[in-house]
Parts: C-alpha cells; sequence; structure tokens
C-alpha cells in the first residue's frame, strides 16, 4: 500500500541556508504522526512545501503515490492549516464556512453543518466569529479543512496559544477524527507532553535533519519510569550500586541527586542497601520521564 507522504531526498535552501537537509519521510495511512522540534528546525517549512506553498529546491513528494502533475490533483484528498485562516469577524460560523465552500467549489451545502458538528461548534448558530475563545477559532480553523472531507490533515502548532481546556478538546477531537473518521493526521506542536496524549508516532526535527522517528510504543519503552533519589554522598551510593547490580544504568546529576534508570522492580533492596551502608537517603520516589525531557535529552544528545 502507498504511503499517503512520502519525501525522498527533500531539501530545502533559503539565501545559501540549507534550512531542510536531504529529507526522506513517509506518513501511513491512519498514522496520528508528531513532527517534533525547536522554533526554526524546520517544520513549517516542511508543511509548506507538501501543501505546495513553497517549492523545493531538490527531491520529490509523492501524495498518495501520485508525484509530478498528478500530484495536484491528490493534494485535493488532504487539508493544510498551517497558519491561522483569516475569517471574517461580524461572521458566525455557517456565514464563514457559506464564503469558503462556494470559494473552494464544495457542493453540499449540508457539509457545513456536518463539520460544525464534528468539531463541537453546532450549536453555536449566532455568535460571531470575532467573539469566540482561542480554542473555538481553533476548532473552525479544522472545521475549514474537513470541509472538502480529505482523507489527511496537516496541522501545524494547532494548539498554539490554548488554554488547558482549549488544548484538550482539540486532543479529544483529534483522537475522534482519526478514530472515527479514519483521518490520517501529520501534526506539528511544541507542547509535547500534549502531542503524547494523541499520536501514535514521534519525529524528532533538528535543523532540517530528523534525529529519531519513534512509535508509541518505543517511546514509551524509552521515557519509561525511574527512581530518583537524594543522598548525603553520591560517591558512596555509585560504589554500593555498581557493587550490587553490575549491570545498573545511573546518573549523576547536581544537588546530590540519583537517577537509577533499570531495576525499578527493586526500588524497595536498592532504598535499603543505601540505609544499611550508612548513605543518608533525604528523598527516594519513582518517577515517569516525559516527552519533554526526552526530547531534549536526544537534542542535547545530536548538540554534541
Amino acid at each position: 500500500m502507498d504511503p499517503i507522504i512520502q519525501t525522498h531526498q527533500l531539501t530545502k535552501i533559503f539565501k545559501e541556508e540549507e534550512v531542510i537537509k536531504p529529507l526522506d519521510f513517509s506518513l501511513q495511512k491512519g498514522e496520528i504522526c508528531a513532527l517534533i522540534g525547536k522554533n526554526g528546525a524546520g517544520k513549517s517549512t516542511i508543511f509548506k512545501m507538501l501543501a505546495g506553498q513553497i517549492i523545493p529546491t531538490a527531491g520529490d513528494i509523492h501524495l498518495f503515490g501520485k508525484s509530478g502533475n498528478e500530484k495536484a490533483q491528490a493534494q485535493k484528498r488532504m487539508a493544510f492549516m498551517i497558519e491561522s485562516p483569516e475569517f471574517f469577524p461580524d461572521f458566525t460560523a455557517v456565514q464563514n464556512l457559506e464564503y469558503f465552500r462556494i470559494q473552494r467549489g464544495v457542493v453540499e451545502k449540508k457539509r457545513i453543518y456536518e463539520v460544525l458538528k464534528l468539531v463541537g461548534l453546532g450549536e453555536q448558530k449566532k455568535k460571531r466569529f470575532g467573539d469566540y475563545s482561542m480554542g473555538m477559532k481553533q476548532r473552525l480553523g479544522i472545521a475549514l479543512c474537513l470541509l472538502s472531507s480529505p482523507d489527511c490533515l496537516v496541522l501545524d502548532e494547532p494548539v498554539n496559544g490554548l488554554d488547558a481546556e482549549g488544548i484538550m478538546e482539540i486532543r479529544k477531537l483529534l483522537l475522534k477524527l482519526n478514530q472515527e473518521n479514519q483521518i490520517t493526521i501529520l501534526v506539528s506542536s511544541h507542547i509535547l507532553t500534549e502531542l503524547q496524549l494523541v499520536a501514535t508516532r514521534f519525529v524528532f526535527i533538528r535543523n532540517g535533519v530528523i534525529v529519531e522517528d519513534l512509535s508509541k510504543k518505543d517511546l514509551d519503552e524509552k521515557s519509561r519510569k525511574q527512581i530518583k533519589m537524594k543522598v548525603d554522598d553520591t560517591a558512596k551510593a555509585a560504589q554500593l550500586l555498581e557493587q550490587a547490580y553490575a549491570d545498573v544504568q545511573y546518573k549523576v546529576l547536581p544537588d546530590k541527586i540519583i537517577t537509577i534508570q533499570n531495576h525499578i522492580e527493586e526500588g524497595g533492596e536498592i532504598n535499603r542497601l543505601l540505609i544499611n551502608n550508612g548513605v543518608l537517603v533525604m528523598e527516594f520516589k519513582m518517577e515517569a520521564l516525559n516527552l519533554e525531557e526526552y526530547f531534549l535529552g536526544i537534542v542535547e544528545g545530536a548538540a554534541q
């Protein structure tokens, strides 16, 4: 089966700077793929090349297996929200979508009401766009994307600037569109902990290069729990750990903190080992690494 998106050695140079280095990437049907990177990593540039808003310097893009002249037709099966759409502030949601429906040649008017219901704005009959909350504005932007019944959504920072409630609404919406409407989603965000709740795949990008590509299962394994403890003597604690557990994986951090990445299930024995050998344990807890910590780790690793 052809991937929905496939790039081969996709490259973009702006003013002699290689913003996107030769990039091979594919998106499979049914995925919610998170593109993760700091500002300036190249996420928006990739999205704009996929949307045809900017021309690649080199390389190929295939959409639904189509390239060249056929790609424009395949592009109609996709919808992009790369920058917030410009809606009329004095129009209601229905009036705004009616304008775009006519402009885009969507035949059935009932599609407006279908997409507004999908994004949870079906009851907002009279409210003008100018009076919408940020979360409602983003949901109307996604409704506009859905107007042409796409098979794939490409969303650049859809939760940017939203409060906790707005973020949760977008998260639920993306899961619903993917699971109930079988829409494949490529999404970027810098709110990494939020992506961890929706994505099935995580692609980390740094300076226009993919530095890691992980499934949800792989990420959960890499960001699994660790033991974190504060002791009075890190050198002695490290020596005891190495003597007791030949394969122990640990890190000594500032402020007399030690983290242990394996032997998690033996936390009680580790605590007792240290205390019985005269190490004062001031703090001992289990904690889960989150996606943000993991991401910062690989970005720093790539920088070395």
